[in-house]
């Protein structure tokens, strides 16, 4: 699959174990810039991110409902990249989904960067941490939503979506996406996203459709609270939804 995008040149493959490093390399340097992803990690190791994702895409590198695909130039160096996974209608891939994300897993969809931190959800917050039980919060919050709309159903969601920065905008995230829904509208399936707000104008594009919305202000959950500097701002979490076949 070909693709150019102001001037850059790019085609889709599916990943591989060895990938592994790029994918991470691309999903950090996405995620520097998200508020709430930042803010999930205030007093963790400088690597923190990099380790949590590491174990999680290697996790989806070799589950079997998973599909991942990614972007490279002619040089083979990683632009961008997807992860997809398929949900039954039974649930148990959703437990294990969630499970895995309460250890360190992520929904990182972020076309332009990346969606929740990595540790959104590792452990419990100390009751001292706002920011930690922010995390825990919006995880409620965003499997109460899913299971609302897609209980007893099989159905897509799209798991990770990051670009590096130095490529953003540039139609990478969008061909990512349209490629695997090519793949799901033969099966015949639903879609599920998470959607950051840097993103979710790809994921309208395409079909998906806001079904429901989450908003934080950061700075009420940042050390401090409203006393504190106030720099956190307010955070959208969009929940979106692709019927089957959408065109």
């Amino acid at each position: 699959m070909n693709a150019q995008a102001n001037s850059v040149d790019f085609t889709l493959h599916y990943v591989v174990p060895d990938d592994v490093d790029d994918l991470v390399r691309v999903h950090t340097a996405a995620f520097k810039t998200d508020q709430f992803s930042n803010l999930m990690l205030l007093g963790r190791a400088v690597d923190a991110h990099e380790k949590l994702m590491r174990k999680t895409i290697e996790g989806w590198v070799t589950a079997p409902e998973a599909s991942l695909m990614k972007a490279i130039d002619s040089s083979g160096r990683v632009l961008g990249w997807a992860c997809w996974i398929v949900k039954d209608a039974t649930g148990r891939d959703r437990v294990a989904v969630a499970k895995a994300e309460s250890k360190g897993g992520s929904s990182v969809d972020k076309a332009e960067g990346v969606e929740t931190s990595a540790v959104e959800k590792k452990e419990e917050p100390p009751k001292e941490d706002p920011a930690r039980a922010l995390g825990g919060l919006m995880y409620r919050e965003r499997v109460a939503i899913e299971e609302r709309y897609m209980k007893g159903k099989r159905y897509a969601v799209l798991q990770g979506l990051a670009t590096d920065p130095a490529y953003q905008r540039r139609g990478i995230a969008t061909k990512l996406v349209q490629a695997r829904l090519e793949v799901i509208d033969l099966e015949g399936l639903a879609c599920w996203i998470h959607a950051s707000p840097s993103s979710y104008g790809v994921y309208a594009k395409v079909g998906f459709e806001e079904v429901g919305r989450n908003e934080y202000d950061l700075d009420e959950w940042a050390p401090g609270g409203r006393q504190g500097d106030n720099r956190w701002g307010r955070y959208i979490f969009r929940h979106m939804l692709r019927k089957e076949n959408s065109s």
